[in-house]
């Protein structure tokens, strides 16, 4: 009797050897409210890809609770960390539409050698922005009779389009609504008909059961503010949101902010905070506005006199709250 028989013979081991096989115990379940945080912290991109890791993270991603929660983080973030985007166009001979794509600005700075990774959008009609927010793009496509609006992320490739309409947008703007967590989409419409030209305000609320309606009629002859009729001196509205107002704003005859109030839906206008009067300065003025700071502003450049200034309003709406940042010389 050889040795491994005599230790089974007296219950030390076993006769018939077994390989033990050593159980890797499961990992624990992670907290659902642990895995939203680690997911809120991840870019949008990254995001669309863990959409297909099962069902329970691709509704979790999708659910309008979660995209308004990444939205937050994403505006409350750093700037030096938030990846800035531009739109281009491209407009080539014989192309019967124009193409354009969102590329990164940071990718430009840090490697001005390297190919840009460009993310194109082309359709079948001309197309033309309308405007940017929370990083998604809306642009009107034309055919020169007829119109639809469309949204489109650049970072998903989810696009959305309106019903079509008749006729062309001559004044537009686009912006979000906290107070309804909506997208709005609006347009001055000029249409022909048998009687001439017809101009309608229509909007449209970016939703799967939405349709174009019409709202209050853009202020063209009300000069609140002045003794002239209003013209818009830039076709698409800049938008601005706050947590007390949501509004698209344009610039009239230099001197007037006309602006769409998104939740009221109605119009009203404030003076620019130019000092001087005189007709001549203001037909020599190219002003621009802008969002700076989160707040709205005003680029002004005197072609004349050589110089150019930035002024920030505090209070929107409040014509007394502008406030100069800039005032520099060329």
């Amino acid at each position: 009797m050889n040795d491994a028989e005599k230790n089974a013979s007296r219950g030390l081991v076993p006769l018939h050897r077994h390989t033990a096989t050593a159980r890797t115990p499961p990992l624990p379940d992670l907290p659902e409210e642990l895995i939203i945080e680690i997911l809120l912290r991840l870019p949008a991109r990254t995001l669309v890809s863990l959409r297909s890791v099962c069902r329970s993270w691709r509704n979790l991603i999708l659910s309008p609770d979660f995209t308004r929660k990444h939205l937050r983080r994403s505006c409350l973030r750093d700037p030096s960390l938030t990846s800035l985007r531009m739109a281009c166009y491209n407009r080539g001979n014989g192309v019967r539409y124009d193409s354009f794509g969102i590329l990164s600005v940071r990718s430009i700075m840090e490697n001005p050698s390297e190919p840009t990774k460009v993310d194109y959008f082309s359709g079948q009609r001309y197309n033309r922005i309308v405007g940017s927010c929370h990083g998604l793009l809306c642009f009107f496509e034309d055919d020169g009779q007829n119109i639809h609006g469309i949204l489109w992320n650049p970072c998903t490739g989810f696009i959305f389009q309106s019903p079509q309409i008749s006729g062309q947008a001559i004044l537009c703007g686009f912006g979000y609504d906290n107070f309804s967590d909506s997208y709005k989409l609006l347009g001055i419409i000029m249409e022909n008909v048998p009687s001439g030209l017809e101009f309608s305000t229509k909007i449209y609320t970016f939703g799967p059961t939405s349709s174009w309606r019409r709202t209050d009629d853009f202020p063209f002859d009300s000069g609140e503010l002045t003794d002239q009729p209003l013209m818009p001196d830039n076709m698409e509205g800049v938008f601005f949101g706050s947590s007390r107002v949501c509004t698209i704003n344009w610039i009239v005859n230099r001197r007037v902010v006309v602006y769409f109030d998104l939740d009221e839906e109605t119009y009203d206008q404030f003076l620019l905070p130019y000092t001087n009067s005189d007709d001549d300065y203001f037909r020599r003025m190219s002003t621009y506005l802008c969002i700076l700071r989160n707040r709205l502003s005003v680029c002004c450049e005197h072609l004349k006199a050589q110089h150019w200034i930035v002024w920030q309003m505090k209070e929107h709406g409040d014509a007394q709250s502008w406030t100069k940042l800039i005032h520099g010389y060329s």
